[in-house]
């Protein structure tokens, strides 16, 4: 391609000027007092990022812009970040191909478009029964992990990890030093996860039953060690780590509520048969090595509003409750593990429970589903009409005003990293929801565990884990099995 063959204008000659920028025009930041100063089509000073470097782009005074290379790229790279940007903006309303919740929403309204032929109405029934499978796995994988927190744990005399020991490295004589058995921990080698601390102060306590006379005796020489968390930070991480599979879901949900919220509440088709018309099928089919099968689209499109409302009550607040749970339940599960590598394992065990309804997609469904979910197209937002109709000129002039300036437009907002920040924002909310419900800050700063109760029933009451859903707390019985011992600790 030659610059004789774009429309750039007439009579218009642009240079890459020691700025960086395209001459004559001026960006739509430039201080308005300097473009009145600067006679147009002259060089100005070399731009300047924020600490009073060059630009990178700036002193390109070598190159003409009529040269095939750079106005290729130029006008490549102006049209791309235009197109894909305004895409990723805009947005699409799309379903999850690779997960059996997608399947329940796109396969109904295909076998609708086509009036419920009899293979669609078995192959969605199938999906229905497939979705409810993934609900009754994920809801007792989760309720599982909440009876073991609230009922088995306690049961077992175990109180809540807190930070104990979590700042080891500045022990003795700071807070959260003192650990649940009431001793000062001097050192990390006195650590230990609860099983193995209970076995040990268990054996201890034996052995003064046993020989009460040699009480003091035994006291001094058999020390337990205490439970405290092997590394704060590892545990952070781990913690962010699976917040990072839980941001994902997040934004699974929002999109779905988007999708159901934002298509048109009409009976459109989802399928359709739509062969080319610029050549007979028999040649298209010839040249490109296509099928029938090619020729039929499948489609985002509108949907009743009677299966939006039903959508909404059997898949959106079904994932939206799953979601919560598990994440309450997940943060609570990696917070009261001491040690490390129980922590790692544990972050990976927690983020497979959101891939079952991938997992029931991929190994139950037919090859019929699959080709279907996996030729799904979105229902797009953006149109490229107005970048369709423009000329190359007026593309590389936007490229010139946009690009080449620190300023940011509303245009620009896409490139924020949203899915890290909602990581981040998700991770620090349900860190202070796990602080706020299960420990106390003592005296000198630690932040120790809450009085442990006994739970009134042996395994989790059905209607409370569901009103967990809201921090619901479940009745228990009177007197605490354990409180935290009260020691000084000089600072």
């Amino acid at each position: 391609m030659s610059s004789d063959d774009l429309d750039l204008g007439p009579a218009a000659t642009y240079t890459f000027l020691p700025s960086g920028t395209l001459s004559p025009t001026e960006t739509e930041c430039d201080d308005a007092e300097d473009a009145e100063d600067t006679p147009r089509g002259y060089p100005r000073e070399p731009p300047r990022d924020p600490r009073g470097q060059r630009a990178p782009w700036a002193g390109r005074d070598d190159v003409r812009y009529g040269d095939d290379q750079e106005v290729s790229t130029s006008l490549a790279m102006a049209k791309a970040i235009d197109i894909l940007g305004g895409m990723e903006t805009a947005g699409a309303c799309h379903v999850e191909t690779k997960s059996v919740y997608g399947a329940v929403i796109a396969l109904p309204q295909i076998a609708r478009s086509a009036r419920w032929p009899k293979t669609m109405f078995w192959l969605t029934l199938r999906c229905f029964l497939f979705a409810f499978t993934n609900y009754v796995i994920q809801t007792m994988f989760v309720y599982y992990i909440y009876d073991s927190q609230t009922n088995m744990n306690p049961f077992g005399g175990q109180m809540h990890l807190c930070d104990f020991a979590s700042h080891v490295a500045k022990c003795p004589n700071a807070p959260d030093c003192v650990g649940p058995g009431g001793e000062e921990i001097p050192n990390p080698g006195v650590l230990y996860p609860y099983d193995i601390w209970n076995t040990r102060k268990f054996t201890r306590d034996a052995l003064k039953a046993m020989f009460p006379e040699r009480a003091e005796e035994i006291m001094s020489k058999f020390d337990p060690g205490e439970y405290g968390v092997e590394s704060y930070y590892c545990r952070l991480i781990c913690l962010f780590i699976f917040m990072l599979s839980i941001a994902d879901e997040f934004q699974n949900i929002r999109d779905l509520g988007s999708l159901l919220y934002n298509l048109p509440s009409e009976a459109l088709p989802w399928v359709q048969y739509k062969p080319p018309t610029w050549a007979s099928k028999t040649h298209i089919k010839t040249i490109n090595g296509v099928s029938e099968l090619d020729f039929v689209e499948f489609r985002v499109n509108g949907m009743p509003r009677s299966w939006k409302l039903f959508n909404i009550l059997f898949l959106l607040l079904p994932k939206i409750f799953i979601w919560r749970m598990l994440t309450k339940a997940g943060v609570q599960f990696l917070m009261e593990t001491a040690a490390m590598v129980d922590q790692i394992v544990n972050t990976t065990a927690l983020s497979f429970v959101f891939t079952t309804d991938e997992l029931i997609l991929d190994r139950l469904t037919t090859k019929a589903t699959h080709y279907m979910m996996d030729n799904l197209k979105e229902y797009e937002f953006f149109s490229q009409d107005p970048y369709e109709e423009e000329s190359d000129r007026q593309a590389l002039e936007r490229y010139r005003q946009k690009e080449f300036t620190w300023c940011f437009f509303q245009r620009d907002s896409w490139l924020m990293p949203r899915r890290l920040v909602w990581s981040f924002v998700l991770t620090v909310l349900f860190l202070v929801e796990y602080y706020y419900h299960n420990c106390r800050k003592t005296e000198d700063g630690s932040l120790v565990s809450v009085d442990m109760f006994y739970p009134i029933t042996p395994h989790l009451d059905i209607w409370c884990f569901i009103m967990k859903t809201f921090a619901y707390s479940c009745d228990v019985q009177e007197g605490a099995f354990w409180s935290m011992p009260k020691v000084s600790v000089e600072l």
